[in-house]
């Protein structure tokens, strides 16, 4: 027998044979039921969340309104800090009025003026009314004595004339009542024109109907103008145009606003969430559907809300410089379609800085009921602005 046969065949080797085997056969059954397991948690994730769709791409939001003064001032006190909570109405900051109620008492005095100048031309319109037929009458009257003054001075003249002739008046007689001749035809013209502008009294009453009529929308000016002030004046006074926190505030007593400068923001307080999905989620995504989701900002807990709509168009086609897909070469990437979700129990925030910006893990139970979604929950200034 060689030397290799007696290895083979030595005790050791047969006796660890057979707990190879057993081992191997141990390992292939642990394997086994390893791999089952993980099939049948497979199956049973799978069945939980084959009706659910998340992302992480998700923010809150909430209206946020810059708060800017509607004229041109200095800042004369600020009633608020930053992160404080106000109430809808309540009084931001002041300007120093005091220009503006200068302005005012100005445009009331031009009222005041323009009231006077009125009532001037009314009664200057029935004046002119009242006398222009008596003016013709004494105007014709006029004309008709200086033309009989001019009648008998022009026959006194003539014969003078004769007597001059027969040397039986002076020169001197004779030139005066030439001269008494001329200034009664001279009186006869002047009451002629007398008569014509008599007579144009129409056209005055028109002129004066003008005038008074120049004078009234004076008057409505002067209106307009003092209510401008009025409004200006009330501008000095800046409240919060609905309940919400301030952030960003800018402006300290003495600052120098203008007009539509943003002096602080004011944070609304009925957030929301907007989830990005991407465009291969939405197959099943329903407005009204239930959302459960998660704030990192508070983990382990958990919000209900509703998906409220789906916006009409991806996030890219709203960025400042959409994509050109027709030039150049062409990457397919799939696109992400902003999704609004609602809080559909607002008390759950109670207690809570739930601010924009937040990150927000949304999941959508796409085989929930879909429930009509009520308008009194949606903030009134997104009610508004749907009109």
């Amino acid at each position: 027998m060689s030397s290799s046969d007696e290895i083979h065949n030595t005790p050791e080797t047969s006796a660890t044979s057979p707990k190879n085997n057993h081992k191997a056969r141990r390992v292939a059954l642990i394997a086994v039921i390893l791999l089952v397991v993980v099939g049948l948690a497979w199956i049973a994730w799978w069945f939980l969340h084959r009706d659910q769709v998340s992302t992480d791409d998700a923010y809150v939001r909430a209206d946020i309104a810059q708060i800017a003064p509607r004229v041109t001032g200095t800042i004369a006190q600020v009633f608020v800090r930053d992160n404080e909570h106000v109430a809808k109405g309540d009084v931001l900051f002041t300007l120093d009025p005091a220009d503006f109620k200068a302005a005012l008492s100005e445009a009331e005095a031009n009222l005041q003026a323009a009231r006077a100048s009125y009532t001037a031309s009314q009664q200057d319109l029935s004046v002119t009314r009242q006398t222009s037929s008596a003016d013709i009458d004494n105007a014709r009257a006029a004309l008709e004595s200086a033309q009989a003054e001019a009648e008998r001075a022009e026959a006194d003249a003539e014969r003078y004339r004769a007597l001059y002739k027969k040397h039986e008046v002076s020169n001197q007689q004779l030139d005066q009542m030439n001269t008494q001749a001329k200034s009664a035809d001279a009186q006869v013209r002047q009451a002629r024109a007398q008569l014509a502008q008599a007579k144009a009294s129409p056209d005055r009453i028109e002129l004066k109907k003008s005038q008074a009529s120049s004078a009234k929308a004076r008057i409505a000016q002067a209106k307009a103008q003092v209510e401008q002030a009025r409004l200006n004046l009330s501008y000095t006074e800046v409240r919060a145009p609905h309940a919400g926190k301030i952030a960003q505030k800018s402006v300290v007593p003495g600052s120098q606003v203008s007009a539509g400068q943003s002096a602080m923001a004011l944070v609304q307080t009925d957030p929301w969430v907007v989830a990005n999905f991407k465009e291969t989620q939405l197959d099943r995504v329903r407005p009204g559907q239930p959302v459960n989701m998660e704030i990192d900002a508070y983990p382990g807990r958990e919000f209900d809300g509703r998906v409220e709509s789906i916006q009409a168009g991806t996030g890219v086609t709203f960025s400042l410089l959409p994509p050109q897909n027709a030039t150049g070469n062409f990457v397919k990437i799939v696109q992400r379609v902003p999704v609004k979700i609602i809080f559909s129990k607002p008390d759950q925030l109670e207690g809570l800085n739930v601010s924009p910006g937040m990150s927000v893990v949304p999941t959508v139970n796409v085989a929930g009921d879909i429930k009509m979604l009520d308008r009194s929950d949606i903030p009134a200034t997104e009610t508004a602005a749907a009109r």
